[in-house]
C-alpha cells in the first residue's frame, strides 16, 4: 500500500513562520491540518513562557564537597 500525496510542503510551514516573524508577531504554535493542508498560525505568547514552573531545588543551599563528612559504612 504506497502512502497518499502530502498536501503541504515543509517549505509551506517555513514561509508562514518566517512571514509571521517579520511581520514582529510572536508566535504561540502552529498547527496544521493534513487533510486540507490548513497551516494556522496562533500568534501570543508561547504558553510555556507564560506560566514558568518553579523548582523548590533551585534555591537549595548545596554545601562544597570539602566540608562534607564522608560516612564509614
Amino acid at each position: 500500500m504506497s502512502r497518499a500525496p502530502s498536501n503541504f510542503r515543509q517549505q509551506d510551514v517555513t514561509r508562514a513562520i518566517n512571514a509571521a516573524k517579520a511581520s514582529g508577531l510572536p508566535i504561540a504554535r502552529i498547527e496544521i491540518d493534513p487533510k486540507t493542508a490548513k497551516i494556522t498560525v496562533i500568534v501570543g505568547e508561547p504558553e510555556d513562557a507564560k506560566a514558568e514552573p518553579v523548582n523548590p531545588w533551585d534555591g537549595a543551599r548545596v554545601t562544597p564537597a570539602r566540608k562534607r563528612r564522608k560516612c564509614d559504612t
